[in-house]
């Protein structure tokens, strides 16, 4: 179940957005679990019981603000979705400092609240979804988006997950066709690569996020995978 909060201490606003997202569900196959706040700590002590896949959050609130409020539950689940709401423009640099996922202004625009939305479900669609393999002899599943890339190794494959690595038996050219509807991308003969973890694409090599070390880019697969980056920010509206 989409699991969703809206905090907010302006009822109008708090109503505006429940009714909106009640009606975006109607023509969904989701049932939607959405939980109405108009204070801060309230929904920051729900999110502490279960989890918020969404969250929309106003910024100026009296008894925590949005700012504030959102780093405690990105420290709770890092991977939760924030919106922001409201009719100030001057926390735009400190939201964007969350890894927010989108920042909407007061009134919100029809269009645009259905098509930040579709990217909302679509990435909780993404986020739902496992990787299997087996690791030892024992069936393995990891959600997708907790794979960074993967490695060829000879007659193996590494795995390089956020939590740890596995080495399975297969060829990156297999996974290659598993993962790539799943947004990962071709940089070189050996590594296969999650294009949500890309910090930084240069010429020849690609800055992940939480990694050290770059990885190669080869002239091969070099304008494939660079189009297929661009065409990949351009729908996740990066």
């Amino acid at each position: 179940m989409f699991r969703i909060g809206v905090c907010d201490d302006e009822a109008y606003f708090r109503q505006d957005i429940e009714k909106r997202l009640e009606a975006y569900f109607k023509e969904k196959p989701f049932e939607p679990e959405i939980h109405i706040f108009e204070k801060g700590q309230a929904l920051l002590e729900e999110a502490e019981k279960k989890t918020f896949d969404l969250v929309f959050l106003d910024i100026e609130m009296p008894d925590m603000d949005g700012i504030t409020l959102g780093k405690h539950l990105k420290a709770i689940v890092e991977d939760t979705l924030l919106i922001y709401v409201t009719s100030y423009d001057a926390y735009i640099s400190y939201a964007l400092r969350l890894d927010i996922f989108q920042y909407l202004k007061k009134p919100l625009d029809d269009h645009f609240f259905q098509e930040e939305m579709d990217r909302a479900l679509a990435q909780y669609v993404l986020k739902k979804q496992k990787y299997n393999f087996e690791y030892n002899g024992v069936r393995m599943s990891v959600p997708i988006t907790k794979i960074i890339y993967l490695e060829s190794q000879r007659w193996s494959v590494i795995v390089h997950t956020e939590d740890e690595n596995f080495k399975i038996v297969s060829k990156l050219g297999e996974e290659e066709k598993r993962l790539t509807a799943h947004g990962f991308i071709r940089i070189h003969q050996s590594y296969l690569l999650n294009m949500q973890y890309i910090e930084k694409f240069l010429s020849d090599r690609v800055f992940l996020k939480g990694q050290k070390e770059p990885l190669p880019v080869s002239r091969k697969y070099k304008d494939a995978a660079k189009r297929a980056h661009l065409n990949y920010q351009s729908k996740v509206g990066i």
